[in-house]
């Protein structure tokens, strides 16, 4: 019992070890979440979080995004085996880039509307209405 609360997995539906896989394109040297950063969230069903993650860290490696997360089975257990995958953008008043990333993610098949939050908003507390900055 207790190898499998702390089995370590690259898949984020098997991951027991952590809360959040990472993962950067191979031009971002490092990020770090700022009053100006944010981030598109899409919301994956347990059963899909692989193969959309999968996808992901495909267009990090072509640099066509920035850096993202994955939560894993740790936190996806607290909302009804809901994982989240978080796009990073480093300025939210960047409304190009915003729509560009948005763009990406489409071509993805990520096609139902997404949820831009602000990390500042996140760090604030910020949830419930109002807590979008932008949806699309």
């Amino acid at each position: 019992m207790l190898e499998r609360l702390l089995r370590k997995s690259e898949k984020p539906s098997e991951d027991f070890s952590r809360n959040w896989h990472f993962k950067m394109s191979p031009l971002c040297k490092s990020f770090v979440s700022g009053d100006m950063t944010g981030k598109w969230c899409i919301f994956v069903p347990r059963d899909n979080v692989d193969a959309a993650w999968d996808k992901i860290k495909d267009t990090l490696e072509r640099n066509q995004l920035l850096c993202a997360k994955v939560s894993t089975v740790l936190p996806s257990m607290a909302h009804g085996n809901i994982h989240v995958i978080c796009v990073y953008t480093d300025n939210w008043a960047n409304a190009q880039d915003l729509a560009h990333v948005r763009h990406v993610l489409r071509t993805l098949g990520f096609t139902e509307e997404l949820g831009y939050k602000r990390d500042v908003d996140t760090r604030s507390g910020r949830i419930g209405p109002g807590e979008w900055y932008l949806r699309m």
